[in-house]
């Protein structure tokens, strides 16, 4: 089967990151997480996982410190060279064939035995640099789309809680807001239209709130057999980068930290507490509607005025 790439698009706290993990937890399937963030990591020595608290399985050791350079580069998007311009650079290199730097997605695919990557990104501006490399032009590697929409309500409940828009008044925060997100949306509605891979669109409160039926669909699209047990995405690895941190803290709790071939330091009391706790606090996919107690009626006002009552196509009653 040819490896696959599957990019989520979508505003932030759209859902993305809970989408990856249980993407992530198909038997076929490698979830990498918001690979925009790489290049920052590995430039500032800071760990590139997520999830891991401490030496990463994967992003440390499945790769060599020369493919990690290459990663850190073909996810940069910046200058190799301070003299020669990116776009020329690319050019050229694309021209002879030369341009693995600038493929770091088939680096990846070629080191893992899963099929199908997960990139939650998300930005438009980021779909078009990554789309446009060989890889994907030369059909190195088969790119698929996901537009994960939300209410825009409960993506301002989210908003609501950056510390940019603490002090605001009521009417300030909406519009602020309403035109972030009425601009993003857009974009990715011309993004999506343009984009003549195979592609889907999908209702963050529609897996929400029937995520197996979500999944089942999802893995059928992708030409994937179902695995009901990656609706449990706690209970499995995962090296995302970046990412909402509550969904990130789930698996945290349940994942084991125990490095392959190292000895556990966890006593056996220890182990136990653990489990029972587990036990007691698993998670669960459900929808969650904050933003209801959270939001006054006058920055929603403000919200749907700015927007010209957009957000009436994406209500979830």
């Amino acid at each position: 089967m040819r490896k696959q790439v599957v990019f989520i698009m979508g505003t932030a706290h759209c859902g993305s990151t809970l989408l990856t993990m249980v993407l992530g937890s198909h038997s076929d399937c490698l979830a990498l997480g918001e690979v925009s963030n790489y290049p920052d990591a590995y430039r500032r020595d800071r760990p590139i996982c997520s999830v891991c608290a401490g030496d990463c399985t994967f992003w440390n050791h499945h790769f060599s410190e020369q493919d990690a350079r290459r990663l850190c580069h073909g996810f940069a998007e910046r200058r190799l060279h301070k003299h020669i311009p990116l776009k020329l650079e690319k050019a050229v290199r694309g021209f002879f064939k030369s341009d693995q730097v600038f493929n770091p997605y088939s680096l990846i695919a070629s080191q893992v035995e899963e099929t199908t990557l997960i990139d939650s990104t998300k930005t438009v501006y980021w779909l078009e640099k990554k789309l446009a490399a060989r890889e994907f032009q030369d059909k190195l590697l088969e790119p698929y789309l996901i537009h994960l929409i939300r209410d825009g309500r409960a993506v301002m409940g989210s908003y609501s809680r950056r510390k940019e828009y603490q002090g605001l008044s009521a009417a300030d925060f909406g519009k602020q807001f309403g035109t972030l997100w009425q601009n993003r949306l857009n974009n990715e509605h011309k993004f999506y239209d343009s984009f003549s891979g195979n592609k889907i669109r999908l209702r963050y409160e529609e897996f929400a709130t029937e995520p197996a039926q979500t999944a089942a669909t999802l893995c059928k699209w992708l030409g994937l057999d179902f695995q009901p047990d990656m609706l449990n995405y706690w209970k499995h690895q995962h090296h995302v980068i970046s990412g909402n941190s509550g969904t990130r803290a789930s698996v945290q709790k349940h994942q084991t930290q125990s490095i392959e071939g190292q000895p556990d330091k966890a006593t056996a009391g220890e182990k136990q507490e653990s489990t029972k706790s587990q036990i007691n606090k698993e998670p669960e996919i459900k929808l969650h509607t904050r933003w209801q107690k959270t939001l006054s009626p006058e920055q929603i006002d403000a919200f749907y005025r700015t927007t010209n009552n957009m957000n009436k196509a994406y209500e979830w009653q």
